[in-house]
């Protein structure tokens, strides 16, 4: 069900920002289940990466 929520998650964040970010991959990758529906809820509504996930570094 985590990879489920993790391959949303990345549907939704390149939908609607574009191509993600290898760190921000990474991250959703070892995420727990808890965190990555954390992170959709906000991305739904985000503006970009940086609102989601906080500042990017590459």
């Amino acid at each position: 069900m985590q990879q489920g929520e993790a391959l949303a998650l990345q549907k939704l964040l390149t939908k609607r920002f574009g191509v993600i970010p290898p760190d921000i991959l990474a991250r959703i990758a070892s995420a727990s289940q808890e965190q990555v529906e954390a992170w959709f809820d906000v991305a739904i509504e985000a503006s970009g990466y940086a609102e989601v996930f906080g500042p990017i570094t590459h």
